[in-house]
């Protein structure tokens, strides 16, 4: 158990990234700096596809694990953001898929993106956060 705890742990760092680097391109179509490309395209697979691994390593210490039983954030509150962050993660790449232009594209993949980031920081225990 401490192994998946450890890896959803670690895969948060690249989730991280992933969101970074999609939400990166995506504003940078967005105000016209770079096209919608195939680089920015695959980031907005893959951002949420990260999410959603995440998020099966996640369900699987939440059924298995019982380190956050009596602790609402972590066992309703945590759990709760995080799915509707994944839901705003891929109705972003749902959203810059039907947009025309690659400044369309950018605009709703960096609102829907940025959302899904925010919301996934908001919902991070503070006992996570490496101050």
């Amino acid at each position: 158990m401490d192994l998946l705890v450890d890896l959803h742990s670690v895969f948060r760092w690249v989730v991280l990234l992933v969101a970074l680097a999609a939400i990166a391109f995506a504003v940078l179509a967005a105000t016209g700096a770079r096209p919608w490309d195939r680089v920015a395209e695959r980031l907005s697979f893959f951002f949420p596809l990260t999410m959603d691994i995440q998020a099966l390593i996640g369900l699987v210490v939440w059924v298995l694990g019982s380190g956050w039983a009596g602790d609402t954030f972590l066992g309703w509150i945590h759990p709760g953001l995080m799915l509707a962050a994944i839901g705003l993660a891929h109705v972003g790449r749902a959203r810059s898929e039907k947009a025309e232009g690659s400044k369309a594209k950018g605009r709703q993949a960096t609102l829907f993106f940025d959302l899904s980031l925010l919301m996934v920081l908001v919902a991070i225990p503070t006992a996570s956060w490496p101050l």
